[in-house]
């Protein structure tokens, strides 16, 4: 991963990922906002501040003057641990942002407009980011429920779906999310993994009480190969959201509990200029 502080602001990106100047990505940290009872949070997210959305907005606001995107394209969906694709139109295009009465329900967008911003929110859950070089990207929220159904496959084949994106040619990005050490799960949710990915070494035994770990980035890796992703074009962070030595850096649901106060947000969006050949 690729640190950057600009503002106050520190924003991750993937080392590798998009490189060729025509679409930009980030990954939020912990601080360099307004929100939470320290009042600098950076949270991204409406539902961990329902009372001041304000809140939500500056922040968003801070992270679109630190990377030189338009704020009032931002656009986002409440998320519902679903395998749902929306394409990103002009008529939802800032969703939930600038035009706040406009809400769609989604774990996975995508859209070939330059300038449209979209933006997931996590706080262990896998964000999957898609770059297609002829002019198309995908942004997916990927927690365990959205690993079984291989949403981020889904998301490759409704890239191709609609905007004749070939898969063979897209380049993916997995940021930062829980680790297969720290994402401990009961038997139901080990055998829902057993069964969607036999025999690849997705779960395993956690050595106590019939817990089992999880490896979910490497559950949605398999998901891209299936969808035609090649293993050479993923990217990987390697960043583990939930582990303690990264209390400072990420929110994490996991290692929180109760207390967490904010989510971070990924962002992905085509450039407007220069215009592509």
């Amino acid at each position: 991963m690729g640190l950057s502080t600009k503002n106050g602001i520190s924003l991750y990106t993937v080392d590798g990922f998009c490189e060729d100047g025509r679409a930009g990505h980030c990954f939020t940290t912990r601080y360099g906002g307004v929100s939470g009872d320290s009042g600098r949070l950076l949270n991204m997210s409406f539902t961990k501040e329902p009372d001041k959305p304000a809140n939500v907005i500056e922040n968003v606001r801070r992270v679109a003057a630190a990377c030189g995107f338009d704020c009032s394209r931002v656009t986002t969906a409440l998320q519902v641990h679903g395998d749902n694709i929306v394409r990103v139109t002009e008529e939802i295009a800032g969703a939930r942002f600038s035009k706040p009465e406009t809400e769609i329900v989604a774990d996975g967008l995508i859209t070939d407009i330059p300038g449209v911003v979209l933006m997931t929110t996590h706080g262990d859950c896998l964000p999957v980011y898609l770059y297609d070089a002829k002019g198309a990207i995908g942004l997916v929220h990927s927690g365990w429920r959205g690993a079984v159904e291989r949403i981020a496959g889904k998301a490759v084949a409704r890239m191709a779906q609609e905007f004749g994106t070939d898969p063979g040619n897209i380049t993916a990005a997995l940021g930062p999310c829980i680790c297969g050490d720290c994402f401990i799960v009961d038997p139901p949710v080990a055998e829902l993994f057993e069964d969607a990915f036999p025999d690849v070494g997705i779960m395993k035994d956690a050595g106590f009480s019939g817990k089992y770990t999880v490896d979910l980035e490497r559950a949605v890796r398999i998901a891209l190969i299936e969808g035609g992703v090649p293993e050479d074009n993923i990217f990987i962070s390697g960043e583990c959201t939930a582990a303690p030595q990264n209390a400072e850096i990420y929110f994490s649901h996991r290692r929180e509990k109760g207390t967490n106060q904010g989510l971070m947000g990924a962002f992905m969006w085509l450039e407007t200029a220069p215009p592509w050949e």
